[in-house]
């Protein structure tokens, strides 16, 4: 992993109530990006680390990213996903969200939901019955219906590949995780894989 100590200034104002009209600022972090709730707006940057199955390590990947993230989930929740913006460098030195200065960081704006309503949450709560299940079903049914069909994507070598990268992680851990199970976890993946493979081209 690599991470880069630049983004600290624009954390630290992204983190700053009065970068948000005053509004109290709740920070959420995750492996690959930091969220900053504050009022009724979501703003998330991906963080600049690198991993085996992310690469966020230069502004240009980042604002890819961020860019990807709007064109995949935009159609699902129009109401939430509003827009992939710029974090800019005034010529005071200031910061600005989608300001007219340099980049220096980009960021996906959303519509601020209740986090209490997530499902994890309602999961805690007992509240996901039938009704809420086929909902949810039928949703992602007529998302999938919906979605343009992949030919040739390749994920199915690319599996592979994640296979050995997560057997090489698993292996330069030899305290966490011993060698033995490395190799019986391996070769399990692998042949559930191979029974599989025709399934995921499908």
């Amino acid at each position: 992993m690599v991470a880069d100590d630049s983004q600290k200034a624009v954390i630290d104002f992204l983190a700053n109530p009065a970068t948000h009209g005053g509004e109290p600022v709740k920070r959420i972090d995750t492996h690959a990006a930091c969220v900053f709730l504050a009022g009724d707006r979501a703003i998330k940057i991906k963080q600049a680390v690198r991993f085996p199955f992310l690469d966020y390590s230069t502004l240009e990947k980042r604002k890819r990213a961020c860019e990807a993230e709007i064109a995949v989930n935009r159609p699902f929740a129009p109401a939430i996903y509003r827009r992939a913006v710029a974090i800019t460098r005034e010529r005071d030195g200031t910061f600005a969200i989608g300001g007219q200065g340099e980049p220096v960081e980009w960021a996906v704006e959303m519509r601020r939901f209740d986090e209490n309503a997530t499902l994890d949450h309602l999961a805690e709560r007992g509240e996901i019955d039938d009704a809420l299940a086929d909902r949810l079903g039928r949703a992602v049914a007529q998302a999938h219906r919906a979605a343009p069909a992949a030919h040739n994507a390749g994920f199915a070598g690319l599996l592979r590949e994640i296979i050995a990268q997560n057997e090489a992680e698993l292996a330069d851990e030899p305290d966490l995780f011993p060698a033995p199970q490395v190799d019986a976890l391996g070769a399990a993946t692998r042949t559930a894989f191979t029974r599989v493979r025709p399934l995921i081209a499908s």
